[in-house]
């Protein structure tokens, strides 16, 4: 009995090898998997290697990213970039929404406004990885607090982009930082 095969089937057999293992690197990592969220797409997102780094905390309840230690708002980014994009902010009033715009150009109108930004979370993409730090600030327009959050995706195609929004400022419900930080602690089923 000859042990000796063809050549196409080793070269078969090499070919396909890393291919078969990189399949299965990446269906044990879905079956260990314990810090992760579906987004109702069909699509599910993977946190512990994040989590693991010590740098990160996961959410699991809301697919949020929280940094241990806030991170630096991107000043420099801003200031080189100079351009917001106001986002729709459906999820407000006809009357809150108009209001929300003219805080936002009201606020933005400031110079230097950004340099009060503070980090809140962060989000994953499609496909696991950073791809959007949430900063917010709060001010007061026409006698009203607001909670203005800047969304610095880090790669939108042509670089970084800065999107704004603006929500109705409530302290005992607004999830800023720490509390965000608390609320993600506490959401998956094994501890970070």
């Amino acid at each position: 009995m000859s042990f000796y095969r063809s050549k196409s089937l080793w070269v078969a057999i090499i070919m396909f090898s890393p291919l078969l293992l990189v399949a299965a690197h990446y269906g044990l990592k879905m079956m260990t998997s314990v810090y992760k969220r579906g987004l109702g797409n069909g699509v599910v997102v993977y946190a512990d290697d994040f989590v693991r780094s010590g740098k990160w905390v996961f959410d699991c309840s809301n697919s949020r990213l929280i940094s241990r230690q806030p991170l630096a708002a991107p000043i420099a980014e801003l200031q080189e970039y100079g351009r917001l994009f106001i986002d729709d902010m459906y999820y407000l009033g006809d009357v809150d929404r108009k209001q929300a715009k003219e805080a936002i150009r009201s606020i933005t109108g400031i110079e230097g406004w950004y340099k009060k930004l503070h980090y809140r979370y962060s989000r994953l993409s499609e496909n696991s990885n950073l791809n959007l730090h949430i900063f917010d600030l709060f001010a007061r327009h026409d006698g009203r607090p607001w909670a203005l959050k800047v969304w610095y995706w880090l790669d939108s195609g042509n670089g970084p982009r800065f999107d704004i929004s603006a929500e109705p400022y409530d302290p005992e419900t607004y999830m800023d930082h720490a509390r965000s930080l608390q609320a993600a602690a506490k959401s998956c089923p094994v501890p970070q």
